[in-house]
């Protein structure tokens, strides 16, 4: 099976070599589940995207600094495009964080700032509906998490899988080829660590220490997640 990673951002210099960038860690996941993938990625933040949406099986848009109503970011308008291609041929798509975002508001659904402003370390996601490819079921799993703005109207054909108590719209999904998630699945404990610490001068004190704090104190489910990723992607 041909993804195709829609590559929205780029790991900061300092951390890249210890990490690798966010495809690498999304790759890292996936082999996990199933070594038969095989990777393309775009580097949609630079304006390289595919020539057409047939060009690979399914698309993962990662995550971004950038918010998807920046008015000056013109890529992401082009990217708006192509998810409305993907949309329309019914190509499996997942977007993660940033490309949570973005399909919501390609979807007719509204991001802004979220009122409590960011929100960094681990969410506690509660189902709210479990959806065939969540295999193994649970009902509650942990996800880092790395956001300031958040969706606040939801778009009228997205259902929503899990919420917590700070992100009403955790989880979603539109009809059966298009999946989000506002949380970071690809983030180790270690790099989510390593990142808050390399930006901590963007977060509230009390805040980041509570994020570090729950990345130790939480085991993140990844891998549960990735398991229902690859479902996801390999079921019609």
């Amino acid at each position: 099976m041909r993804i195709g990673i829609l590559q929205c951002d780029d790991v900061r210099s300092s951390l890249r070599d210890k990490f690798g960038e966010y495809p690498d860690m999304i790759e890292s996941y996936l082999r996990r589940q199933n070594d038969s993938y095989t990777f393309t990625t775009y580097k949609a933040h630079k304006g390289i995207l595919p020539a057409s949406e047939y060009e690979c099986d399914a698309f993962i848009l990662t995550g971004s600094h950038h918010s998807v109503f920046d008015p000056d970011v013109l890529w992401i308008n082009s990217l708006q495009t192509f998810v409305i291609r993907l949309h329309k041929a019914d190509i499996k798509t997942f977007g993660i964080c940033f490309g949570h975002q973005l399909i919501a508001e390609t979807m007719g659904g509204k991001v802004e700032r979220a009122d409590y402003g960011w929100q960094v370390g681990v969410h506690q996601a509660q189902v709210q509906q479990t959806a065939s490819f969540m295999q193994p079921e649970k009902q509650v799993f942990n996800i880092a998490m790395m956001c300031e703005d958040q969706i606040q109207t939801l778009p009228e054909s997205a259902t929503v899988l899990a919420s917590s108590p700070r992100c009403d719209y955790m989880m979603l999904q539109y009809g059966k080829h298009m999946l989000s998630i506002q949380g970071r699945p690809e983030f180790s404990q270690s790099f989510a660590k390593a990142l808050i610490n390399t930006r901590h001068h963007d977060f509230p004190q009390k805040r980041l220490e509570a994020g570090l704090t729950a990345l130790d104190e939480k085991p993140l489910d990844n891998d549960l997640f990735f398991s229902w990723v690859n479902h996801f992607l390999r079921t019609d």
